[in-house]
């Protein structure tokens, strides 16, 4: 029997709450300013600890109940430019409706600059409550929770697949597979994308078996990073010549299904538009090969400029504006090879 009372659950779908955080110190990397992937971290953090404020943790959610708490969406604005040091106030507001099936909340977490308080970030996040077949005799699900109760986080349809996956992964040298790799050549094709096969690491995991959003997260930076590695304007590279750094003002990600500790992932990052000069959207999407079909688990985009380096962290200079040379990086006009 749920020790949580049914008026704590319908606090939890139908109240705010509130919690200040600071972000973690593995997160300032240039200076001491925050990158986008932290302050998911810190987004995540405030809708679990929305769970918590009711008793209904994840801990209680997987040993009582069975259920995974898992974020299998975010979509998030990234407005003013977060530090270590920074006391961040997340704002948490429930939005599910009656016919979802899918928790969802507006975080919008706030900061003071100067004096002042001003929004740092606003976002919209999706969790869904994955049954665990694993926890034995699991108590009964609150029954105002019990239809966001999921056997399966998202189960996408497989496509055809021409290629034949082949064992090409070196896990101790390198960063992944070889630019030949067929399977990304084949979903690659002529479009202006970057292609890397890797394998989940049991740290990107939750509940000893999927990849979790945070992992994705990770992804979708490592991805950039490899990007523009491979168009010969590497991070260390413009911000040593210019003093560059690319910032990242929006970032979406969504589960598509399902992927499992160890097996190997194509993530392809492609460049989609560039605006003004300025910014440039790139989707991301990963897959898995399953019975020699390919199978989607997660879709992204993510929006990028560049940034004067600043002497003080929270004093950037942007957008800058591409010259030649990075316009012609990313749109890809002198790549000697799409796949890296």
């Amino acid at each position: 029997m749920s020790t949580v009372s049914d008026t704590a659950v319908k606090t939890l779908l139908n109240e705010p709450s509130s919690v200040t955080l600071r972000p973690g110190y593995e997160g300032g990397n240039i200076n001491t300013a925050i990158g986008f992937k932290h302050v998911c971290y810190l987004i995540e953090h405030a809708v679990l600890d929305h769970f918590r404020a009711i008793g209904l943790g994840a801990t209680k959610l997987y040993l009582e109940h069975g259920l995974n708490f898992d974020v299998v969406g975010l979509e998030a604005r990234l407005i003013t430019v977060v530090t270590l040091d920074d006391e961040v106030t997340f704002d948490v507001l429930p939005k599910s409706s009656d016919g979802d099936s899918e928790l969802r909340f507006a975080v919008t977490g706030r900061l003071v600059r100067g004096g002042e308080r001003v929004k740092a970030v606003a976002a919209k996040v999706t969790v869904r409550l994955r049954q665990d077949e694993t926890v034995v005799d699991p108590d009964p699900v609150p029954d105002e929770l019990a239809r966001f109760a999921t056997p399966r986080l998202a189960t996408a349809e497989p496509r055809p697949l021409a290629s034949s996956p082949v064992d090409n992964l070196d896990l101790t040298t390198g960063r992944g597979a070889p630019a030949d790799d067929p399977v990304l050549a084949e979903i690659i094709g002529d479009t202006n994308a970057f292609g890397w096969k890797w394998r989940i690491p049991y740290y990107y995991c939750h509940f000893t078996e999927r990849m979790q959003m945070s992992g994705y997260l990770r992804q979708m930076e490592e991805a950039k990073h490899l990007f523009v590695a491979s168009r010969g304007i590497s991070i260390k590279k413009l911000l040593d010549e210019r003093g560059w750094i690319p910032v990242v003002t929006q970032c979406k990600l969504t589960l598509t299904d399902e992927a499992i500790m160890e097996e190997d992932v194509y993530t392809v990052y492609t460049v989609e538009n560039i605006f003004k000069n300025m910014l440039y959207t790139s989707r991301m999407d990963c897959y898995v090969v399953r019975e020699g079909r390919l199978v989607q688990t997660a879709t992204g985009s993510i929006v990028h400029g560049y940034a004067a380096k600043p002497h003080a962290a929270a004093e950037w200079e942007m957008p800058l504006t591409f010259d030649d040379h990075v316009l012609r990086a990313i749109q890809g006009t002198d790549r000697p090879d799409v796949r890296g």
